[in-house]
Parts: C-alpha cells; structure tokens; sequence
C-alpha cells in the first residue's frame, strides 16, 4: 500500500513561475476552494503524474486544465500568460518506510512518455539529494518490463499482477489503470457508476469481477487463474505429444507399426508407457525382436557355412529364381491392391471428416435455435405445432404426412448430435489409424519388392557365371537383411527416443491433471465469504449513517459475480426478486451508495488482507445537492475509516464555514484557497 506525502505543480511563463504545493498526511485530507480555482486539477494530478489517463478514458489526453498546458492567469481579470513549460511532481510512501517521487512533464522540457523517479523524498530531491531513474510509459512493455513506469508503480504498491484473459482469445496483465478507479472518484465521470467506470475498451474479459477479486485478495479469483493457466498447460503438452506422435507414427518412411501409443496423453502411459513395434515381413505383422532375432540367426548360419559354387548350386538357384520372380509378380499385385485400399481409406476418412463437420454446424444451429426458444421466441415451431408459417391457421392433418412418431426437439436434437459427433470422431480417428498402418505396409512392400528385384538380378547374374564360380547371390541377400535390419533397428532407436519424451510429456500431463482437479470448482472459500460478508456489512452499515432511503440497507446486497450491490426484494406475490440497483434509486443515495462502497473498500483492508492501494480520493463528494447533514457523516466516516494507517483525498467547493461545520469533531488537514490554487511563487 502508498500514501501520496506531496503533490506540486508548476506552470513556467516568461514572466513568471506559477504552482502549488500540498503536502499531505495520513487520514483525511479536505482541499476546499471555490469552482474553477484548480481543486480538480490538484487531484487529477495525481491521475497525470503516475500516468493513469487510461484509467478515465481511452484518449491519452492530458486531464488537467489549459493552465497547465497552453495559458494562465494569476486572477481572472488579469491577462493571459503562455505556457512555456510545466510538470506534476507527486512524493509516494509505501508501508515499507520507502519513499518514491515521480515527476513527469506536461509541456516543454521532457516527451509525456518519459517519468523521472528519485528514491526519496521531494524536498531531499530540491536539495539534490537521491538516486535518479528514468521510467517510460505507454509503449509496450510499461506494465512488465524493468523500465516501464507502472512496472515500477506496481512493485511499490506491492502488486504482484496477475494474467488475465482477453476478448481477443489472448492473456494480458491486469494493469494498473484497471484498478484505480475503485480508488479514486473523480468529478466528470467518477460519479455516474458505483464500480469504476472501469476501463472496459482494454479489451479485458470480466473486467468487474477480475478487478474486485484481485483487490480483495479473493481465493476464487487466485484460483480462477491458475485453472486458467493449468488448461493452457494442459493444452500445449497435448500439443506437443500430438505433435510429437504424429511425427513418429506418420513419418514418411516409417517400417515400424507402433502398438500401445495412445492418441492423447493419459496417466497410465505416462507411468508405463509400454509400446511393441512391428514390421510387416513374410507377408504377415511380425514382432520387430521375433524378425530381428531371425535374421540374425540366418546371418550367423551363413557366416558358418561354405560358399558354394555355381557348378553345385545352379539347380537350387534355378528354383530360387523362379521363388523371386513369383514373389515378385505377388508383392506388384498386393501394392496394387495396397494403393487401392489407400484411396478408399482417405475417400473413407475424408467422409468421417465432413460429417464430424457438418454435425459440428448443426449441432450449433440447434444450441443457438435452443437458446432463443429458451428466451421466448417461436420461431420454426410452426410445423411441428401443425400451424402453418403464413397465415398462423391450423392446418388439416391430411396436409402432413402420416407417421406415427413425433419429431425431436431441440434439446433431444442437441443431445443426439452430440452423441454422433463422438461416434463420427471415434470413426475419424479409426480412418486415420488405418491410414497409417497402410502406409507402413506399403513401404515395407515397396522395400520388400526392391529387394526382391536386386534378388532376381543376383541369381540371374550367378547363373551366367563360370561353373567353379562362387554363387555371390545369397551373400547379397544377407546383405540387404542387414541393411533392412539396421534400418528397422535406426527406426527402433528413434521410436524409443520419441516415446521417453512422450511418457515425459504424459508425466507431466497427469500431475497438471491432478492439480486441475484438487483446485475444486473455484467457488468462493469461506474464508472469501467472510471477507465478502464484512464488505458487505460495512456497506450497509454506512448505507444507514449516511440516510440511504430508496430502500432499506439491510436490502442491499453484493452479487456473487462481479460483487455489484443489488437490491432484495419481493414482487406481488410475495417472491423474492435480486436485482441491479441500477436507475432504482435517486440520484442523490446513488451518491450515498460510491460513498459506502469505497470507504467500505478502503476500510475492509485495516481488517482483511486485500490488495486496497491504501488511499481513496473523492473529488466534489457534495454532488446532487447533498445536505449538511449527510456531508458530516461523510466526512466522519472518512476521517474513522481512513485512521492513522490509511488516507482519504477530498476537494469540496462547499463555503469554508459550512466545511468546519462538516469537520467538527472530525480530525482531518484542511488546505483551503481564495482565489486561484495556482499562483505565482
């Protein structure tokens, strides 16, 4: 939490150097002036010099009068003088003893964008005293980066920011500017809404909600988020184990068939993770350690035996060549057949896939149709109410056709799509599996017909050769086993690789899992609803001191969505009804009601750990005409609740006299001013 010690500002002209100085203390501070004299302008100074002009609208405009821009006067019947230069310089203290004082420029010597920081107090600054740094703001990155100024205000505050989400699909800071308006009321806009207004065009989802559970200090909004960002895990480890998979199992040349992968990431896998591999050799799915252990035997057999010679074997290869060449014909046909069956299986899956999407279509038609029959609508009833669309007359039953069942209804309808749609996708998936196992057959195919073409040339070659000649033909055969085997055995080491990063990435999954699911619902804690309850009566207790009449406190509550005060009520038959209070109160216990919401705010963190900036600011609390009265029950509540540890800025135009009769009793710094607020020092 900071405390705001100081507040200057300087307009400079050629003639003259006008400004004011106030300093502050904690409790209630009451800056009173006339209208027009730059009581507003010493407030919205503090929005201008901590760079928060989004807080109070989209426009980077500066929110402080002409004086402090373009021209000034030091009476109104004195002539203008032109603004050469001018800044804001504000004197912070958080709760940690540190003090911080931030200057930053309107016209003339520095660029808007540029703050300028000391680590001490504003008059150790006149005297030269402190470690400068330079801060910048609005460019991209002021709210996370180490040079951005609101970076630098958050750690002071002691904010730790969270992530949120954003109406662009995309998560972003919960900045500053979001959260200033719970604190500070200003005259223009401050006053038209009991919650802000808030910032809503930073494109932040939920933005009520999200500001009150963080200054709260809510365990739902904590837990909220971090089920926000558990489900973003969880989705890039599905990701990267598709991806991963999808590399391994549809490689283009991929021999190895892979069982016991599943599709997604699953828990058991991640702690076993037990896959076989194999091939598809003798025309038949063989396991790869069974094939492997094979050909090595025949290896080992040949490095035994004694070459033959072509004289001794030309009948056995006479035979073998007549083998190879049948094989030969055998292995074209069946990748013939092969790229068929291909074809059909992407026709197939293809299929699937555009029913997956078309069902997907319907099935948001018949939610959206759902939604508005929910709503009242009776549009495309008609049929099924035998009315017809046109003229709204009954229709003669022999004008339908006769059946003896009655059409779904939207909800049986959405029910039923649902159910094809994880029939069609189990399809899709079935497709696609298929896909890949003919493709890993083809390639072996396709290796098992070159191999078996190099055969034939091999022993047509021995049979052309001299009679004392060694038969060379079954070498090379063992050679291109070998060969295959070293490619099935590169493709085993590739396969293991890729399965130790996808159990890796299962592991991970199911401890994100399990965390997702030991986080609960995120309702609110008891420990929230305490804290809500405290809010609450505290509102409702000021509601009661400050005469609020449009209904009785005790009615007002807090909305458990956005914590928004709303009305309990009964309708004519004795119902209870909740409800916005919205335009239902006057005007004036609108005002009541920003009173009671933000003193409560404040008060509720002398009680509550909470994330209140620590200070509140009304500007011209007295609006609607408030009654003496009610202004001295404002001012007493501000006083108590703001005590020695908190601070509460006012500015009134309210008479000098009727304000000490407001303060009496009341402890609090008066800064009163005839005339105009900035002079000439």
């Amino acid at each position: 939490m900071i405390q705001i010690r100081h507040i200057r500002l300087r307009s400079i002209t050629a003639e003259n150097t006008y400004g004011v100085d106030v300093p502050l203390s904690p409790g209630l501070n009451v800056i009173q002036a006339d209208n027009t004299s730059g009581k507003s302008t010493t407030l919205m100074s503090i929005i201008y010099g901590l760079g928060l002009e989004r807080a109070i609208g989209p426009k980077l405009d500066v929110p402080l009068p002409y004086a402090m821009r373009e021209r000034i006067q030091s009476a109104p019947d004195s002539p203008y003088e032109t603004v050469l230069e001018s800044h804001v310089a504000i004197e912070l203290a958080n709760d940690n003893g540190e003090y911080m004082t931030v200057r930053r420029d309107i016209t003339g010597a520095a660029e808007q964008k540029l703050v300028r920081t000391w680590d001490c107090r504003l008059d150790e600054v006149d005297l030269g005293l402190g470690n400068q740094r330079d801060f910048f703001l609005y460019d991209a990155g002021a709210a996370i980066r180490e040079d951005g100024f609101h970076h630098r205000l958050a750690t002071f505050v002691g904010w730790d920011l969270p992530q949120v989400p954003r109406f662009d699909g995309d998560e972003g800071l919960l900045y500053v500017e979001t959260l200033f308006p719970m604190f500070f009321v200003e005259q223009k806009r401050g006053w038209s809404a009991i919650q802000g207004p808030l910032p809503t065009y930073l494109g932040i989802q939920d933005l009520p909600r999200r500001v009150m559970e963080f200054i709260l200090d809510l365990d739902a909004g904590k837990v909220r988020r971090r089920r926000s960002e558990l489900r973003k895990e969880l989705l890039i480890l599905q990701t990267r184990y598709r991806e991963l998979r999808k590399e391994v199992v549809e490689g283009k040349s991929t021999l190895v068939r892979i069982e016991g992968l599943p599709n997604e990431p699953t828990a058991s896998f991640g702690q076993e993770g037990a896959v076989q591999l194999s091939v598809y050799y003798g025309e038949e799915w063989r396991s790869l350690s069974n094939v492997a252990e094979e050909i090595r035997s025949r290896v080992s057999a040949f490095d035994e035996a004694e070459f033959a010679v072509v004289d001794d074997a030309e009948t056995g290869l006479k035979v073998e060549l007549a083998d190879a060449e049948e094989r030969y014909a055998n292995l074209n046909a069946q990748i013939q057949v092969l790229r068929q069956d291909f074809q059909l299986a992407r026709s197939e899956r293809q299929g699937f896939k555009d029913r997956v999407e078309a069902l997907e279509v319907d099935l948001l038609r018949n939610q959206d149709a759902l939604k508005l029959q929910k709503l009242g609508s009776t549009l495309g009833s008609a049929a099924t109410d035998h009315t017809c669309p046109t003229c709204q007359q009954a229709v003669a039953t022999e004008l339908l056709p006769a059946v003896s069942r009655e059409a779904m209804g939207l909800e049986e309808n959405v029910v039923f799509i649902k159910s094809q749609l994880d029939l069609y996708r189990a399809m899709l998936g079935s497709a696609s599996d298929s896909i890949d196992l003919i493709n890993v057959r083809y390639q072996s195919l396709r290796e098992d017909l070159q191999e078996q073409r190099s055969k034939i040339r091999s022993l047509k070659r021995d049979l052309l050769r001299p009679t004392k000649s060694p038969a060379r033909s079954e070498l090379e055969e063992i050679v291109r086993l070998e060969a295959r085997l070293e490619r099935w055995q590169a493709q085993q080491e590739k396969v293991d690789g890729a399965v130790d990063a996808l159990r890796t990435i299962a592991q991970e999954w199911a401890g994100v899992r399990a965390e997702l699911k030991e986080l609960g619902p995120g309702n609110l804690t008891m420990s929230d609803q305490a804290k809500i309850n405290a809010f609450q009566g505290t509102i409702q207790d000021l509601l009661g001191r400050f005469r609020f009449q449009s209904f009785r406190a005790s009615d007002i509550t807090l909305s458990q969505d956005d914590f928004r005060p709303q009305v309990v009520t009964e309708d004519d038959d004795g119902d209870r009804l909740v409800k916005d209070i919205g335009f239902e109160a006057s005007a004036s216990d609108g005002i009541r009601l920003k009173w009671s919401y933000i003193l409560s705010l404040l008060q509720l963190s002398k009680s509550y750990e909470t994330n209140h900036v620590g200070f509140a600011v009304f500007d011209e609390p007295g609006q609607q005409q408030m009654r003496e009265l009610d202004l001295a029950a404002f001012f007493a509540a501000s006083a108590k609740g703001a005590g020695t540890d908190r601070q509460i800025l006012v500015t009134t135009s309210e008479v000098l006299d009727r304000v000490n009769a407001s303060l009496e009793g009341v402890e609090a710094t008066i800064h009163s001013y005839d005339g105009f607020i900035l002079q000439a020092t």
